[in-house]
């Protein structure tokens, strides 16, 4: 166990650090106080100082934000203000884009309704509503017990060449990464197993953490053992016999399903030692994150991981030659171990999963055939919120550029979205109807941004607050300078934190030209 995990469970047990507790935990350990510092100062989890009874959460970025976050705070504030047991805080995104403006009690996730209800009852856990578990085109277990769980996993261990055939297959179908890079998963599978250094590891990146990004979350509640078994199938190909999956905190429902199915995967005999009788060990832990979006890229996960702050490190390397603890490590989210069974299965990629919030009747997930536009999807979600037309939208989340209502009928993948200028990135739709002021959405995207910046690298950290300052100026000059800052951002930042940060602005200045002298009010 590393210094963060230590860290993190000392919490656990105390509900906070207090100092004289980590006085007796350094001088016990043995650990320089400056250690456990760099953690404590960094991880925003990790907290010195005791809580309230009861700690209200709601969250301030664009899905919420749009649907009255902000009013939602100060009226939980004002109805609860002659309580002295309840301590409010604006967060960043919770990831329930899909019940904004999202909100949580004690950790526990609700609405602001239910939020009211679950104080003035002192009943927290009973006003979560529970969800629901969808049945998935990808999932080819579902509905039948004529194909019992982990049974590709069984067949495949039994074929001869295994390890090779996994990584021909995915490279054939063309599956991509569906954190927001894109890379090929064939190519990215087959470089980790080419490598010549030992032992190998396998990572699930469950931190999905950017604003409209919901989809993993409903992944891994529906279908944990799909992510299970694409990670195995993963191990198997890479000569890999120890895995991760890095959740966030914030998701604590699905972490108990995630467990659930992993205690179901080992007792199947799926996980563990000699899976399925085949000779093969695997076996995946769960490190549950201790706060911060960052976290999400690649390099700094394994920071957090090996005990470090989760500051990214430079590339190259990139982790699948030198990644957790130095040695080859494979990097995949949910969404990608979750298709892996059906493309290893069928020999297609054929399937994608968006998550569609913002100005839409009915937010949510869905799956469906790669090459959906967005008309498409925002059918699905129940057509635009009261009637209203489409004004804007963000196809991949906060980092993508705004494309306007004339893309609407635009496939929505890889490729026809970079020819348009913006990006597939995780598959998150944020819809917005006409009549918002798309400057001011793309402000709070940089405030977002801003104060998630780990601040290790200086262009990221003085250049996006830089760019909030001048967006909350608002005037022509002001804005002007955006696009030249946000060429300085993409070129030195270390990361794409820094590199995607002022992707949103450029993108309305640019795209929306009209959008300023059409209503925008400077703050």
């Amino acid at each position: 166990m590393n210094l963060l995990q230590e860290l993190i469970e000392l919490q656990a047990e105390r509900g906070f650090l207090p100092e004289a507790t980590l006085e007796e935990f350094c001088q016990t350990r043995r650990i320089p106080r400056a250690k456990v510092e760099e953690l404590c100062s960094f991880y925003p989890h990790l907290r010195r100082s005791e809580p309230a009874p009861h700690r209200v959460a709601v969250c301030r970025d664009l899905a919420c934000y749009m649907r009255g976050g902000a009013d939602a705070l100060e009226s939980l504030r004002s109805r609860c203000a002659a309580r002295g047991d309840v301590e409010f805080e604006a967060v960043s995104c919770l990831g329930r884009c899909d019940n904004a403006p999202a909100c949580s009690v004690d950790d526990v996730p609700m609405n602001a309704s239910q939020a009211l209800e679950a104080l003035a009852h002192e009943s927290i856990e009973s006003q979560a509503e529970p969800a629901s578990t969808a049945t998935w085109r990808c999932d080819p277990y579902a509905g039948t017990d004529a194909n019992p769980p982990y049974d590709l996993l069984r067949r495949t261990l039994a074929a001869p060449d295994a390890s090779s055939q996994l990584i021909e297959t995915l490279s054939q179908s063309d599956l991509r990464g569906m954190g927001g890079a894109g890379f090929p998963t064939g190519r990215k599978w087959g470089l980790v197993a080419d490598q010549p250094a030992t032992p190998r590891y396998v990572i699930c990146n469950a931190d999905e953490s950017e604003p409209g990004t919901f989809k993993d979350r409903v992944l891994l509640h529906d279908v944990p053992h799909l992510v299970i078994e694409g990670m195995v199938l993963a191990g198997l190909a890479i000569d890999s016999h120890e895995a991760w999956i890095y959740i966030r905190h914030e998701y604590e429902p699905e972490l108990g399903r995630v467990r659930q199915a992993l205690d179901e995967a080992r007792r199947l005999g799926a996980l563990g030692e000699n899976i399925f009788g085949s000779g093969f060990d695997f076996d995946i832990q769960v490190f549950v994150s201790p706060g911060g979006y960052i976290l999400g890229e690649e390099t700094a996960l394994l920071e957090a991981l090996e005990g470090r702050r989760g500051e990214p490190r430079n590339k190259p390397p990139y982790p699948g030659v030198e990644g957790l603890h130095g040695k080859p490590t494979l990097i995949n989210n949910v969404e990608t171990f979750a298709l892996v069974p059906h493309v290893i299965e069928t020999g297609r990629a054929d399937l994608k999963f968006f998550s569609i919030s913002g100005d839409v009747a009915q937010p949510g997930v869905f799956e469906v055939d790669v090459g959906t536009t967005l008309r498409e999807l925002v059918d699905l979600a129940g057509g635009m919120a009261d009637g209203d037309e489409l004004l804007a939208f963000q196809p991949g989340g906060a980092s993508t550029g705004f494309l306007s209502a004339e893309h609407i009928d635009i496939p929505m993948t890889f490729e026809a979205l970079r020819e348009v200028g913006s990006a597939l990135g995780s598959g998150a739709v944020i819809a917005m109807r006409e009549g918002r002021d798309l400057v001011e959405l793309a402000g709070n995207l940089a405030a977002f941004f801003r104060n998630e910046s780990c601040g290790k690298c200086v262009p990221c950290r003085i250049g996006t607050e830089k760019a909030v300052k001048l967006i909350q100026i608002g005037d022509e000059t002001a804005l002007a300078s955006i696009p030249a800052l946000h060429e300085i951002l993409q070129e030195t930042s270390i990361c794409g934190l820094g590199q995607a940060a002022l992707n949103s602005i450029s993108s309305v200045l640019e795209n929306f030209p009209s959008s300023l002298a059409a209503g925008h009010k400077p703050s």
